[in-house]
């Protein structure tokens, strides 16, 4: 406690230091740019927590020529099948509880790690915007694979932006489940700014988005789903984000689900935060994806074509 003070006041000091010189500026921004759009790479082991679903390792390759590499896990008797997309800095794997879930409810689980993720190609990463291309790659696989059956996707954060991003290729899923998404990107900025971020990127905030804008050839004020979630209608849209999310926050989440209309449904996970819906949500959370699926896949379908 006694070194607080001093370490505040360093810390304070020395971002408006090398913001006050335009070689140390730039380098920082440039640096900051690079570690926010990088490429995450892991090994994804098998599953071991699925018993009597059958897990088929596949691929796809996107309209840009990025390999995306996935599973295929299927219970005995599927009833339709569930495409799951998932957040920055994470792989197929990191969907395990989502997997248990659904496949125990009869859904097969088709999920791809994302571009600059994983196992899968590429080497940037931009928020959803060019994983975009992923969802597309990944819903005409599921029209190949199995034509004409009832299918939804699941995107969680960073796979729930690259399903608004989609647009109207994600109209190949008969319902779409969208979690803890966030509202734009310069937002997503500021709100993880002290809290995920240090609270030094501020000083660096407008270097940092210019560098960004370059490595992804795309504006800041174009990566936002709130100006495409309303291209999904009239999919069903269900949008659940935590309570206690200080990226997604409840009142952004239900800005998003007014774009949709009436094909939007949304719901805050009482006592949960960014990353912990399904883990954390019990039974509440259970209910509401289950019942959505069940009305949307069986009871209310509408025609693929739409």
């Amino acid at each position: 406690m006694t070194h607080s003070p001093s370490s505040n006041w360093f810390d304070e000091l020395w971002p408006r230091a090398t913001a006050a010189t335009g070689i140390g500026y730039l380098a920082v921004a440039y640096a900051v740019s690079r570690w926010l759009t990088r490429c995450s790479p892991a090994l994804v082991p098998l599953p071991e927590q699925l018993t009597g679903v059958q897990i088929e390792a596949i691929q796809c390759t996107t309209v840009d020529g990025i390999i995306l590499q996935g599973w295929a896990l299927a219970p005995a008797r599927p009833r339709a099948t569930v495409a799951l997309f998932h957040g920055l800095r994470g792989h197929r794997a990191t969907l395990m509880d989502r997997f248990v879930l659904l496949a125990s409810a009869g859904y097969r689980c088709v999920a791809f790690d994302h571009r600059a993720h994983g196992e899968s190609g590429g080497a940037v990463t931009s928020f959803g915007y060019h994983e975009r291309h992923d969802i597309q790659a990944v819903a005409e696989l599921i029209q190949a694979r199995w034509p004409s059956r009832p299918c939804a996707a699941l995107g969680v954060s960073m796979g729930a932006a690259a399903l608004c991003f989609a647009g109207k290729s994600a109209h190949a899923f008969d319902a779409i489940i969208l979690e803890s998404l966030y509202h734009d990107l310069d937002r997503a900025f500021q709100n993880r700014v002290g809290c995920g971020f240090p609270a030094w990127f501020q000083h660096f905030r407008r270097g940092i988005i210019w560098f960004v804008e370059r490595r992804l050839a795309a504006r800041v004020q174009e990566i936002a789903p709130i100006d495409h979630v309303g291209l999904l209608a009239p999919r069903p849209v269900l949008l659940l984000t935590g309570s206690d999310d200080p990226h997604a926050p409840p009142h952004e989440v239900l800005a998003l689900a007014d774009k949709v209309g009436g094909a939007g449904e949304f719901h805050a996970i009482p006592d949960t935060g960014h990353a912990d819906i399904c883990e954390h949500g019990g039974a509440l959370y259970r209910d509401l994806v289950l019942s959505f699926l069940e009305r949307h896949l069986f009871e209310q379908r509408m025609p693929v074509a739409a």
